[in-house]
């Protein structure tokens, strides 16, 4: 990986990262979407199957920082998957550059 990508890559992360602490102080705290129009058509909340990990984008009792902490987690969970599937995808032999 060359100097340029990788600090590429370290700005995205930078970014992610600035993104996951700013969006608990500007998200509405009465969305519209999925669960608004379940709502308006009459359809309740079921019990899921398998229980999230971060209910609501939040870790309980820690009011705006826990929601800062899941989103932060969750970014670097994904970019570890992601890192770890691009290396198992690699080629092995690189193609010979020619001259």
């Amino acid at each position: 990986m060359s100097t340029n990508d990788k600090y590429f890559v370290v700005v995205g992360v930078i970014i992610c990262l600035v993104i996951a602490v700013m969006s608990p102080f500007l998200a509405s705290p009465d969305p519209d979407g999925l669960e608004k129009s379940a709502e308006n058509v009459g359809v309740g909340e079921t019990e899921p199957v398998i229980g999230s990990p971060f209910p609501d984008y939040s870790i309980e009792g820690l009011d705006q920082i826990g929601e800062i902490a899941a989103l932060a987690i969750g970014i670097i969970i994904t970019l570890i998957i992601a890192y770890v599937v691009a290396m198992l995808l690699r080629r092995r032999n690189p193609p010979e550059t020619s001259p």
